[in-house]
C-alpha cells in the first residue's frame, strides 16, 4: 500500500511537472496563442505594482498550470483509483477533456461573455489545454497504472 501510494504521488508530480513545461513552450510556439497570452500577461503585469511584476507573472504561469495540468489530473487520478481503473483512455481521454473545459470554465467563473461569442483564440487554448491533459494523463499511465495487476 505505502509504494502504491509512492508511485501514485511520483507519476503525479512527473506528470503534472511535465505538463506545466509543455503548456508555456506550446503556447508561445503558436503565434495566436503568442499574441492572446502576451496581452494577457501584459495586463497582469500593468495591473500588477511596479515591484510585483515577477510575481504577478509568475502567478498567471501557476494559475495556467493548475488549471490546465494539475486539477484535471487529480481529478482524474483520485476517480481512476478509486473505481480500478486501468484504461488509458480513461487517464488521457478524461484528463483531456477537463483540461480542455477548463478555460471556458474559468471565463464562466469570472463572469465572461457567452461561449457563442468566444474568440479563435480561445478555441486554441482549448485546443493547447487538450494537448497539455492528454499529455499528463499518458505520462500517469506510464508510471502509474500500465503494469498494474488488476484489483481481485
Amino acid at each position: 500500500m505505502l509504494r502504491r501510494l509512492f508511485v501514485i504521488s511520483f507519476g503525479f508530480v512527473l506528470a503534472a511537472g511535465a505538463g506545466m513545461i509543455f503548456l508555456p513552450i506550446a503556447a508561445l510556439s503558436d503565434a495566436t496563442t503568442r499574441e492572446a497570452g502576451s496581452s494577457l500577461a501584459m495586463a497582469a503585469l500593468f495591473w500588477a505594482e511596479p515591484d510585483d511584476i515577477a510575481a504577478a507573472f509568475g502567478y498567471v504561469l501557476w494559475a495556467m498550470g493548475i488549471a490546465g495540468c494539475a486539477a484535471p489530473l487529480a481529478i482524474v487520478a483520485l476517480v481512476g483509483e478509486i473505481a480500478g481503473a486501468r484504461a488509458y483512455t480513461w487517464y488521457a481521454g478524461a484528463t483531456a477533456l477537463i483540461a480542455a473545459a477548463a478555460p471556458t470554465v474559468l471565463r464562466a467563473a469570472r463572469g465572461g461573455e457567452r461561449l457563442a461569442e468566444a474568440s479563435p483564440a480561445d478555441g486554441r487554448f482549448a485546443l493547447l489545454f487538450f494537448l497539455a491533459g492528454a499529455l499528463t494523463g499518458t505520462i500517469y499511465w506510464l508510471i502509474a497504472v500500465r503494469g498494474r495487476e488488476p484489483r481481485g
